[in-house]
């Protein structure tokens, strides 16, 4: 039998590795961290699903371990305990502030890097109606189809309010004092456009039958005995594991 990654099976892999985040030590969330990186490039179905969407993940990896190296040695440099592991522009690093550094650090990065992946590899479209087919509320629903579509092209409208402001000869690259002054320029835009499009957006939804759309009876009626075998197993895999870090824990 093959396993589907389908949309269960991926919010089922997203909470298993927010429980290992906080279950498991470091060392093995340091490890799902490289497997959760590996599955991106060796699995279809986690796979970005845009160019766009797959130079975003890559970004982020970048800027992830530069903010891990930054929370490491922060952490060594300001919790002072046990033997010094060297120096730093002076500063010299402790040893019980790097293993916090890096147990703090592997618990961002492996919460960070699943949910990140969850969205990277799954369409809009499919998010939404994979809602609907588990009966969420179509108001929710619309809700949160408006609120991704803002998050989605935040990015694009921020770098167009940017030029524009730019081209009317406002200073907002003349360094840092000039920016922090012409952010409220770019604020004010930004976030009425985002209410007046979302209206817009909504308002069409609604005129489009989005609120009372029925239910597809293909998508209730299609087996999901093999579909529902990896979320199963997911599922499983992070109840065993509560329950073995919750008897530990009464035992200890």
């Amino acid at each position: 039998m093959i396993l589907r990654i389908d949309l269960s099976a991926k919010l089922a892999l997203v909470g298993l590795l927010w429980v290992c985040a906080f279950m498991l030590p470091w060392a093995y969330q340091a490890f799902l961290c490289v497997l959760v990186i590996t599955a991106r490039f060796a699995i279809p179905q986690l796979r970005p699903q845009s160019e766009r969407s797959s130079k975003a993940f890559s970004r982020f990896l970048l800027y992830s371990v530069a903010v891990a190296t930054f929370v490491i040695l922060l952490n060594s440099m300001l919790i002072r305990g046990g033997a010094t592991m060297g120096s730093i522009l002076g500063f010299s690093l402790y040893e019980e502030g790097l293993f916090f550094g890096v147990r703090t650090a592997s618990r961002l990065l492996l919460l960070t890097y699943a949910v990140l992946l969850f969205f990277v590899s799954t369409p809009l479209k499919e998010l939404i109606r994979f809602l609907q087919q588990k009966g969420l509320s179509p108001s929710f629903t619309l809700i949160l189809l408006l609120t991704l579509h803002f998050l989605d092209h935040l990015p694009a409208r921020i770098h167009q309010i940017f030029l524009a402001q730019q081209a009317r000869g406002a200073p907002v690259d003349a360094g840092i004092v000039s920016r922090s002054r012409a952010l409220l320029s770019i604020l004010s835009p930004l976030v009425l456009s985002s209410i007046v499009e979302s209206i817009d957006r909504g308002t069409a939804l609604e005129l489009r039958g989005f609120l009372n759309r029925p239910q597809d009876a293909r998508l209730i009626t299609q087996p999901t005995a093999e579909r529902n075998a990896l979320t199963i197993i997911l599922l499983a895999g992070t109840i065993i594991l509560l329950l073995a870090t919750l008897s530990r824990w009464l035992l200890g």
